[in-house]
């Protein structure tokens, strides 16, 4: 289906895709001032916050830019899937490729989180090797790897380097390589996109001033719970962490690392898994003849006044889904105080920010490291579990 006209529900793939744009700009500024070492990480980005404070609002612009580009995303794969683009032959290449984003996006948040090097970032840095542990067979070793490995500096590598070369491959096959082809090229579909984002870069730009990160210590200390309720990107990777929150034993990953995993996998591998199933001569010709077999098609057109391809309708599922996976993530994730740490792990506590305990990475000498719903419990409740 070619969508000639400018709307709101057609455009979120290529607004996340501008904001992609701003984010690789935005990060090579940050990359200037930041220092990737253990010792040095979190001084540099306390120095931002308190001698350039334009910086200090474009690091900030930077981590609000990621929401909006997870939402937007999202938004994109929920809409695109109830429209069934999954089902067009000739795309099929182009949704698993669209699908597969998803794994360099999510390296990225990962890497981002840890990259400033408070205490938020050393916690969840100890609790990423222990979630990929659960994998079955290659868990142990990979973990161990990445107990190992770890650096600021190669961190910084894949944040600013690998991601997003693997993201931009992907991109390519996805998207880039059609737009080349049309009229106007890529300058003209930048030029439409960005004037769509601009509510998004404005709420960024606002948000970012009005909600900065507490990196002032020790002249700014947050209370404890703070940053509770505040949507953050966070959010997303955490969602993955609250079965560890309630449940023990083989639960917890099943719900928080298969469950998801075998979700993704369907949803990637949806245009083979629905293509097997067909009869050669009755698969679709076009986009038009799969909208008439649509579930959406039959519902509709026994309604008096709306067609078979009722925009509104579809923009109600749309929002049922999106209001529903968003819901979810808001209800098992927005406890979190993202931004609580520095309250207790400070210089006036005794516990400076951004130097690692003695038992960085000594799981033998502080087993507590290795209880991941004790992790995952201290970082949504401190003041409970310490």
């Amino acid at each position: 289906m070619n969508i000639k006209r400018l709307h709101w529900w057609h455009f979120f793939g290529g607004v996340a895709l501008f904001l992609l744009l701003i984010q690789f700009f935005s990060g090579l500024v940050l990359t200037m001032f930041y220092l990737p070492n253990l010792h040095d990480a979190y001084a540099s980005m306390n120095s931002i916050y308190n001698e350039h404070s334009l910086v200090a609002w474009l690091r900030d612009s930077h981590r609000w830019a990621a929401l909006f580009i997870v939402v937007t995303v999202i938004l994109h794969l929920i809409r695109s899937f109830i429209r069934r683009d999954y089902l067009n032959g000739k795309g099929k290449m182009f949704w698993l490729m669209g699908m597969l984003v998803f794994l360099p996006l999510i390296g990225l948040l990962i890497t981002g989180l840890i990259l400033p090097w408070e205490w938020r970032a050393y916690w969840f840095m100890e609790m990423v090797p222990n979630y990929a542990g659960e994998i079955a067979f290659i868990g142990p070793a990979l973990k161990d790897f990445l107990i190992d490995s770890f650096t600021m500096n190669r961190t910084l590598v894949a944040h600013v380097l690998i991601f997003p070369v693997i993201a931009l491959v992907l991109l390519e096959i996805h998207c880039l390589s059609k737009m080349r082809k049309r009229k106007g090229k890529l300058s003209r579909y930048f030029i439409v996109h960005g004037l769509l984002a601009l509510p998004f870069l404005m709420a960024i730009a606002v948000l970012a001033y009005a909600l900065p990160m507490p990196t002032q210590d020790p002249e700014i200390i947050p209370m404890p719970l703070e940053g509770a309720y505040l949507p953050t990107v966070e959010w997303f990777i955490l969602i993955l962490y609250v079965p560890y929150l309630h449940m023990k034993g083989f639960m917890a990953p099943l719900l928080g690392l298969y469950l998801p995993f075998l979700i993704f996998l369907s949803l990637a591998f949806l245009p083979y898994i629905v293509r097997s199933r067909e009869v050669g001569d009755r698969q679709a010709s076009d986009a038009d003849s799969i909208n008439k077999r649509s579930v959406l098609s039959r519902i509709t057109r026994w309604i008096p006044g709306f067609g078979p391809q009722s925009r509104l309708l579809a923009a109600i599922g749309i929002c049922m889904v999106a209001i529903t996976m968003f819901g979810s993530i808001y209800a098992g994730t927005a406890v979190s105080p993202t931004m609580g740490c520095n309250s207790c792990h400070n210089i006036l506590s005794g516990v400076r920010m951004g130097v690692p305990p003695a038992t960085f990475k000594e799981r033998i000498k502080n087993p507590v490291l290795e209880n991941s719903q004790w992790m995952v419990q201290h970082w949504f409740y401190p003041q409970h579990y310490w």
